[in-house]
Parts: C-alpha cells; sequence; structure tokens
C-alpha cells in the first residue's frame, strides 16, 4: 500500500498548486531497475540454459548455411534472431497460411518438434535447383508435391546438421515425419504448453526470409539437464590415446581417388572418329596454367605437371580455396 499523505502535507501540496510551483516528492527507497515479468506465462528455462540453445543453434546455422551456399551456388547466411518462451497456442496463431512446416521427430525425444521455413524461400530454392535464376517469389502460394519432394532433400540436410550440432549435448536422429502447409492441422502439443521457438533469418542477396523452430517444453525438458552441464563440460572432456590412436589410423587407411586434370575441350563426332595416332587437340587451358586435381570427385589443389624418374607426376602447389570449391563444383 502506497503511504498516506498528512494533512499538512496536502495543505503544502494545495499551496505549490495554487502559486504554480511544482515539487518533487522525496524517495527513501533506492532506485533498482524494474523488470517486467509476465505471471501469466512464466519462463521455464534458466539463463544458463537459453545461452547454451543459443551456441548449439549457432552451429547449426553456420553449418546449415554452408550447405546451402554450396547447393544454391550463392552465398547465403543464416543469423539467429533470438530465442523466445511462449505459449503453443500463441506461436500457431502467429503463423499465415500457406505456410511451410516439417514436423520433426526422433526416436530420442518424447514428442515432436516444428521446422518452419518461410514458403518464398522453398519456391526460390526449388526454382534455383532446377536451374532457374532464383528471383525472389512474390506470390504465396502451396507447393505442388513435386516441389515439396525436391525440397524435401534440402530439410532433411538441414536435419542432418541440427542433429550434429545437438550430438554434444544429446544424440539424436531428427526426421521429417510430414509435411503441412496449414496451421490449423498441426497439433503437436497442447494450446496451453510453453514452448521454445528459435527464430532465425536467411539472407539471399540482400533478402532476407524467415525460419523457426518450435520445441515444445516437454520435448526440452529431458535435455535441460545436459544443457548446463554436458555442454559446460564439452570443452574439457580428453580423448583417450587409444581412440586418437585409432582415428588417426582410420584416416590414414583411408583409399580416395585422386586425378589431374591437364584440360578439356569439346569436338565434334567426326573429329572424335577421325582421329589416329600423332594427332594433336587443342585443350582450352595454357600451358602455364595451374592443374586441377579431383580427390574423390571434388576439386580440392592447384598443381603443375612434370616428370619424376622419368614417370609423370604432379606436383601440389596450393590448396584450394572455399570459394574456388563452390564454383568448380
Amino acid at each position: 500500500m502506497s503511504k498516506m499523505l498528512t494533512q499538512d502535507e496536502i495543505d503544502s501540496l494545495l499551496r505549490n498548486v495554487a502559486s504554480g510551483e511544482t515539487v518533487e516528492p522525496s524517495s527513501t527507497s533506492t532506485d533498482r531497475p524494474v523488470h517486467l515479468y509476465d505471471f501469466k506465462h512464466p519462463d521455464r528455462m534458466s539463463k544458463d540454459q537459453v545461452r547454451a540453445l543459443r551456441t548449439i543453434h549457432d552451429g547449426f546455422a553456420r553449418a546449415f548455411g554452408t550447405y546451402l551456399s554450396g547447393t544454391l551456388r550463392t552465398l547465403v547466411d543464416i543469423n539467429l534472431l533470438s530465442i523466445d518462451q511462449a505459449a503453443y497456442s500463441e506461436y500457431m496463431l502467429s503463423l499465415s497460411v500457406p505456410s511451410c512446416l516439417y514436423i520433426v521427430s526422433s526416436n530420442q525425444l518424447k514428442g515432436s518438434v516444428i521446422l518452419e521455413v518461410s514458403p518464398q524461400f522453398s519456391l526460390l530454392v526449388v526454382d534455383r535447383l532446377l536451374g532457374g535464376l532464383g528471383t525472389r517469389q512474390e506470390i504465396m502460394r502451396e507447393m505442388t508435391i513435386i516441389e515439396q519432394t525436391i525440397l524435401r532433400r534440402v530439410i532433411e540436410s538441414g536435419l542432418s546438421s541440427l542433429s550434429d550440432a545437438w550430438r554434444t549435448v544429446h544424440p539424436m536422429s531428427l526426421y521429417v515425419e510430414s509435411y503441412e502447409a496449414n496451421p490449423q492441422f498441426v497439433q503437436i502439443a497442447p494450446a496451453s504448453e510453453s514452448a521454445v521457438v528459435i527464430s532465425c533469418e536467411i539472407v539471399i542477396r540482400d533478402f532476407t526470409y524467415p525460419m523457426n523452430l518450435c520445441f515444445p517444453y516437454f520435448v526440452l525438458e529431458p535435455l535441460l539437464g545436459n544443457l548446463s552441464t554436458g555442454w559446460a563440460n564439452m570443452t574439457t572432456k580428453q580423448i583417450h590415446p587409444a581412440e586418437k590412436n585409432e582415428l588417426i589410423e582410420r584416416v590414414r587407411l583411408s583409399k580416395l581417388p585422386v586425378r589431374a586434370q591437364l584440360g578439356s575441350t569439346t569436338i565434334t563426332m567426326h573429329d572424335y572418329l577421325s582421329l589416329k595416332l600423332g594427332d594433336v587437340v587443342l585443350l582450352d587451358q595454357r600451358v602455364e596454367d595451374p592443374v586441377k586435381v579431383w580427390v574423390d570427385r571434388k576439386v580440392k589443389f592447384w598443381a603443375e605437371p612434370g616428370n619424376s624418374k622419368y614417370q609423370q607426376a604432379i606436383r601440389i602447389t596450393r590448396v584450394i580455396s572455399d570459394q574456388e570449391e563452390i564454383v568448380h563444383e
């Protein structure tokens, strides 16, 4: 209850108002910051657990962004915007129609998760994979069954990146259970259940597209203990020498096909059938140009051709950069 004014204080206040003066009320309480708290929807996760979730999904955003850059042959950035706690019904009301919703499940989880992708981004990906320019789609429409099948491979790769990001906390194998375009047909949790919504943005050619993950609280509840303990101890975990030697031995014994490409050219079938011993074929590469070295169908090195002990050989000059690898794919 607020402090009651005495009669003398009331008379003094009336005199000051009549004279036009303002009086600053005296306060004996110390200045303390005021924080808003919603008692109807209290936060059920600590700051440490939210911080661990941010670290996990930052890694997922980087890995999925790298995959999209290589698949779409253009620069793609995925930024983690926020991690919010809200009621499941509030999240569902925020969805538009049509939407692009993937119901994600795992044998290690006690429920399902929603992966929401912008329909405009989905149509852009399909257009790009089918050889189009990947222009921004202004019209909102549902995807056809063929488009859903094409996009499913991209979503499954994103779920693989998400599983890798969670592996340090809790091993899980995520898979797509179903697809829905209308949010009214998605019911993975009670309306009053709390949910954790992880909001991201996909940036392509100065355009941004939303991407959200919705975890019902009962799905994350068994994992909350690992978010603070397992994640914090991840960096201090020591690898046993026997495990390290076994990994080194497996890598050392791995075999991959390696080939060097001196150049390439295009000739007609008539010229090809007319080739004979001693003919010269003009390639599209100069003598002084570096040679591409392919490792398991991917360009990994630049090299110089030559001879070593009367045998044809190449000498590696440098490792190919990430940008060059994307171009040559």
